[in-house]
């Protein structure tokens, strides 16, 4: 599981950066507002606010954290600001594993050296 940071930033609109934030089943995401002067809330639409969170994100400040539990593409709003926008693409969720799949044991894959004057040794196949 990991934690992505979507920055507001000022303008006429503000923006959201990235956009779109691609993230896997079960990250999380949280809007940071760099706007020195406006608050911003960001929301899955006009109908539902309160959908990611309960207040305002106010300037310089970070909101809670937002986890998805299934993949779908999510478009949002600021409840503040008509004409404000971003977009986050859930994906499946990541395969188990450092690098997705099984990987060799060992820093050295088999070679290790034992002691500070030991010998090599090589794993036998």
């Amino acid at each position: 599981m990991s934690i992505y940071k979507i920055t507001i930033k000022a303008g006429n609109p503000a923006t959201n950066k990235p956009d779109p934030q691609t993230v896997h089943v079960n990250d999380s995401v949280y809007w940071f507002n760099s706007d020195p002067k406006e608050p911003h809330w960001p929301a899955p639409s006009s109908t539902n606010p309160k959908g990611f969170m309960q207040y305002q994100v106010t300037p310089n400040a970070s909101s809670n954290q937002v986890s998805f539990g299934t993949p779908k593409t999510i478009n949002y709003i600021c409840n503040n600001h008509k004409g404000e926008t971003g977009t986050i693409i859930v994906l499946s969720a990541k395969a188990k594993g450092a690098y997705g799949k099984k990987t060799k044991k060992g820093a050295y894959a088999g070679i290790t050296k034992k002691g500070a004057l030991g010998k090599v040794t090589t794993k036998k196949k």
